[in-house]
C-alpha cells in the first residue's frame, strides 16, 4: 500500500520485494544486492524491518509505521509459512502437532539481543521497545484487524500518516490492487523474495487475510495459558487490549 501511494498509483517500476526490500531478514538476497537496489531508487522509499525500535537510529525526517497482529494470529500464520518453505526441516517446532508447537510458542525464552526466533516472547518484546517505550514519539501504529475491517479507510490512514497528498481515484486504485485476492494473484510480485523458489508456492504466502484463526483449534486450557503468559509479558491492561485487538 505504501509503495503504491509513493508511486501515485498501483503501477509500481519494479516487484515489491526489490523495490521495498526486507532489510533484516535473512532470505537468501545478498545483503549487497539489497544496498544496491535501495541505493538505485530515487525520492521517496519504502523499507520493510521486523527490527523493534530499539534495534534501528532514529532518523530525522524517516517516518516509521508499525503494524501489529492478534499473537494467536501471528501464531498460526507462522505455521502456514513455515510449512510453505522449502529450507525448513521437519524438526521445526511451527511443523509440530498444534498442542506442543502453541505451547512452545507461548512458553519459550527469547534473547533481547536476537529477535530472530519466532514466539510470544519476542513479539511482546518487540511491541514493547517499540509502541509502549515510546522510543519513537510520532510512531504511526495500525492493527491488522482494522486494515482487513475497511480496505480503503486504511490506504486513506496510511496516506495521512506518511504525509503523502493522494486524491480520491489514487485511493480508490491502491484499496483495489491491494485486495486480497489482486494480491494473491500477482504473488510473485508482491510476496517477500516472491519469484525466487524461496516459497514453495508465491500463491500460498497469501493464506486468508483472517483474523481469529484460534477458534476451534486451540483448547480452553491451551488459551488460558496464553493469557496468564501476555499477562506476565504485558502487565499493563490497555496495552493487552491493544495488541489483540487494535481500536476496534
Amino acid at each position: 500500500m505504501l509503495a503504491m501511494l509513493v508511486h501515485g498509483g498501483a503501477e509500481l517500476p519494479a516487484r515489491l520485494p526489490v523495490l521495498s526490500p526486507w532489510v533484516d531478514a535473512d532470505l537468501g538476497v545478498p545483503a549487497s544486492e539489497v544496498a544496491e537496489a535501495l541505493a538505485a531508487q530515487k525520492g521517496r522509499r519504502v523499507v520493510k524491518t521486523h527490527a523493534p525500535a530499539d534495534g534501528f537510529p532514529i532518523w530525522e525526517g524517516v517516518t516509521v509505521i508499525a503494524v501489529y497482529r492478534h499473537p494467536l494470529d501471528v501464531f498460526f500464520s507462522l505455521r502456514k509459512h513455515t510449512a510453505n518453505r522449502r529450507d525448513v526441516g521437519d524438526d521445526d517446532m511451527m511443523k509440530w502437532p498444534v498442542p506442543q508447537s502453541i505451547r512452545a510458542y507461548i512458553s519459550n525464552l527469547s534473547d533481547n539481543n536476537d529477535t530472530s526466533e519466532d514466539n510470544l516472547m519476542s513479539l511482546t518484546m518487540h511491541y514493547l521497545n517499540t509502541v509502549v517505550s515510546g522510543r519513537l514519539p510520532d510512531l504511526k501504529l495500525f492493527h491488522y484487524s482494522d486494515m482487513v475491517r475497511d480496505g480503503r479507510r486504511t490506504v486513506e490512514a496510511l496516506a495521512a500518516a506518511a504525509g503523502i497528498d493522494a486524491d480520491a481515484s489514487v485511493i480508490d486504485t491502491v484499496t483495489k490492487a491491494t485486495a486480497f485476492g489482486a494480491m494473491k494473484a500477482k504473488a510473485a510480485d508482491y510476496a517477500p523474495v516472491g519469484g525466487t523458489g524461496f516459497w514453495k508456492s508465491d500463491g500460498n504466502f497469501f493464506d486468508s487475510a483472517s483474523s481469529e484463526k484460534w477458534h476451534g483449534k486451540l483448547s480452553e486450557e491451551e488459551i488460558a495459558f496464553y493469557r496468564g503468559r501476555l499477562e506476565e509479558l504485558i502487565p499493563d491492561a490497555r496495552a493487552r487490549d491493544w495488541l489483540e485487538g487494535g481500536g476496534g
